[in-house]
């Protein structure tokens, strides 16, 4: 039995020592992989994932699914499924090998395109440098119908490729790009379903040009050290931060284009820090786009303590525009707020400084909780306030847990989060200021003044189907015009947060609108590589006061091929 167990000891070491040929370049935060990450974590398989700060590298991916191998025993049959489908798309980054891949342009390419094999179009790597490149194909169909929208629908294609890879251990590079054609529907067809995809909606040639090609891209080059204690990060990727489940307050890649950046990211045993300068778009109040806006975030995130149950983090962040660059905000080791106060200008009060901490627990196995706040405004001196001399004090919050294997459903996961966001959150009085990229929302996408109740049912069958339902209740108090043809700003647009001080503001004060909304969603992937999607989004409107009420429904399909 010794013998046994020394040999056992000497393999592990090899496979873990073999992370070497890891990737630091990230994982696009699409991937799937983070949702079997996640439920790795909250089922207490790894305790080495943070699932509030992403993109994660290759590396580190491939780090936790060695992890996860050597805990085996504790899995599902689903998710060993899962193990294995993830274990061969990773294979060169824990291995360093590359059994279980195809290349297109090989002899044997062609005949192993139906394969489950991983595929590329060409990949290659030594000792000192790797390449993967890869191609991408879909075709997708976005439909809109409602008692207001009419029937606008879009018919749409798109070609791209894409090329990754790590130099030397340390240096890794990104590059995806893609072409799309409208084939189906009429430019106002397009403009009136842009909404439905934050890239589409930051599209100028898409959305205001009436050009029927549209074109987007992701690049960067990364550098990290051997234990990636340290990485530096330059270029345009999708960025999150923060505990939400199925939305989050401070930084949520689904409600905004990704953007350019710098970013730094240090991590050192159960401290993990980020901080980023990145450049980002908006409009002024006549509508002309700014010369120049800019986010500075910084994220601070504590543990596991007290085995593993309890992590804490810490939030700051600033809008400014329309400004050079200033360098009081690329200082890493900063706080943001003050620098704020030391460089505006006499007088001014234009930037926007936003802060916010949050904590996940995770009591038992399968299950988690997390809460977070986020403070727009805070005056201690007028806190308890109710008059107009209050508020300057304006708060988002959010509650929820994360139970997996439900209701001792294997596979199953439940989900539920409240979420309430203040008059005037996330908005500023000046609009250049607000905290939005093409003038959709960077943190949660609930209007201000408004909350919400939002539950989600997932399960895995396997790694070949994915099913969701999600259900939310949404509550806003809406701007309005009084008798007199007055505009009365009650703080519900994120893009308007002019006139805060005119009276006390009065959570869902305004014109009440209630919003019913169901999800339902399914991802299938019948080959490696080769994926069909369907969504179907139906959404009531109640306007209680009016007794006004309409529905509106909005199917997604798309066929992808991604290799």
């Amino acid at each position: 039995m010794g013998k046994f167990k020394y040999l056992f000891n000497f393999v592990l070491f090899i496979a873990l020592n073999c992370s070497l040929y890891s990737q630091v370049e990230l994982i696009p935060l699409s991937n799937p992989v983070y949702g079997f990450f996640e439920r790795m974590y909250t089922n207490k398989v790894t305790d080495n994932y943070s699932p509030t700060m992403g993109p994660i590298s290759r590396k580190e991916a491939a780090n936790l699914l060695l992890e996860i191998t050597n805990k085996k025993s504790k899995l599902s049959k689903t998710d060993k499924a899962l193990l294995k489908f993830y274990t061969a798309e990773f294979e060169y980054d824990m291995f360093g090998t590359m059994k279980n891949s195809s290349n297109f342009f090989s002899k044997k390419g062609i005949g192993e395109l139906f394969t489950n094999k991983q595929k590329y179009l060409y990949s290659t790597a030594d000792s000192n440098v790797s390449f993967f490149w890869d191609a991408i194909g879909s075709i997708r169909y976005i439909g809109l119908e409602g008692d207001s929208a009419g029937k606008p629908h879009v018919l749409l294609g798109e070609l791209g490729t894409r090329i990754r890879g790590t130099f030397f251990n340390s240096v890794g590079y990104y590059l995806r790009l893609s072409n799309g054609v409208r084939l189906g529907g009429t430019s106002t067809d397009a403009q009136k379903t842009a909404f439905t995809d934050p890239i589409l909606t930051s599209n100028r040639k898409y959305t205001s040009e009436g050009n029927k090609t549209f074109d987007t891209y992701e690049g960067y080059l990364r550098y990290a050290t051997k234990t990636e204690w340290l990485a530096l990060t330059a270029g345009r990727e999708a960025l999150s931060f923060g505990p939400g489940y199925i939305d989050k307050l401070f930084l949520s890649n689904k409600n905004s284009a990704p953007f350019d950046f710098l970013k730094l990211d240090l991590h050192y045993k159960k401290i993990r820090y980020s901080f980023f300068h990145s450049s980002i778009t908006g409009n002024d109040s006549a509508g002309a786009q700014l010369s120049s806006k800019y986010l500075v975030f910084h994220r601070l995130e504590l543990g596991p303590f007290f085995n593993n149950t309890f992590k804490i983090g810490f939030n700051e962040m600033v809008v400014y525009s329309n400004v050079p660059l200033n360098f009081a905000f690329i200082n890493p080791i900063s706080f943001l707020t003050s620098a704020d106060m030391n460089t505006e200008l006499p007088g001014k009060n234009s930037n926007n400084t936003l802060l916010g901490a949050d904590f996940q627990l995770f009591p038992v196995r399968n299950f988690s909780l997390q809460g977070s706040l986020l403070i727009d405004d805070l005056n201690f001196e007028t806190l308890s306030n109710d008059s107009a001399k209050g508020n300057d004090n304006k708060f988002a919050f959010q509650a929820g847990f994360n139970w997996q294997n439900a209701a001792m459903i294997p596979n199953l996961a439940l989900t539920y989060e409240f979420t309430h966001i203040d008059p005037f959150v996330y908005a500023h009085r000046e609009i250049n200021n607000s905290y939005t990229n093409w003038n959709l929302p960077i943190g949660h996408a609930l209007n201000p003044n408004s909350d919400e109740h939002a539950f989600k049912l997932s399960y895995a069958f396997g790694s070949i189907l994915r099913l969701a339902v999600t259900f939310k209740l949404q509550r806003t108090g809406l701007n309005y015009y009084d008798s007199l043809g007055n505009f009365i700003n009650v703080g519900s647009n994120i893009l308007n947060g002019s006139n805060d001080f005119l009276r006390a503001n009065k959570f869902l004060n305004g014109t009440r609108l209630n919003r019913n909304i169901i999800i339902a969603e399914l991802d299938f992937e019948p080959i490696r590589q080769y994926h069909i999607s369907i969504k179907y989004q139906r959404t009531n409107f109640d306007f209680t006061k009016s007794n006004i009420k309409f529905g509106e429904n909005i199917f997604w399909g798309s066929f992808k091929i991604d290799y």
